[in-house]
């Protein structure tokens, strides 16, 4: 069984029925098949709270929580003083969501589903989309 972390656009356009890439729509599909684990930051609820506020987006962070803890294939990992302190070696990512994003990727070790064109140039990180 595979391990992910999905970003915040890759997490919204899945549970809000958006366009993804074919790759990253597989591994949301085997993952609600139980074949992986996607996981994402506590900092995308954050992320999904400003911007369903800001009526940019539908699903909000109660919805995206009362979506996966049906499943037992996706779950949020907290952000912590470890997230804190791999942030600070990434370099090349400046936006704080992002950074706390793969900081998140890295300390883990886990491939991040997104399609941010900053993240997937990161040297700290590996990426799918």
């Amino acid at each position: 069984m595979a391990t992910y972390l999905a970003d915040t656009m890759a997490v919204v356009s899945h549970f809000a029925d958006r366009r993804l890439s074919q790759q990253a729509a597989q591994l949301f599909r085997e993952t609600d098949d139980g074949q992986h684990v996607i996981f994402f930051s506590a900092i995308t609820l954050m992320e999904i709270l400003y911007l369903s506020e800001g009526r940019q987006i539908k699903i909000g962070p109660a919805e995206l929580l009362d979506r996966i803890e049906s499943s037992s294939n996706y779950a949020v990992l907290p952000m912590d003083a470890n997230v804190v302190l791999t942030a600070a070696s990434i370099d090349d990512v400046r936006e704080l969501h992002d950074r706390m994003i793969a900081a998140t990727a890295k300390y883990h070790q886990l491939p991040l589903i997104t399609n941010d064109p900053v993240l997937a140039k990161s040297k700290h990180i590996a990426t799918i989309w």
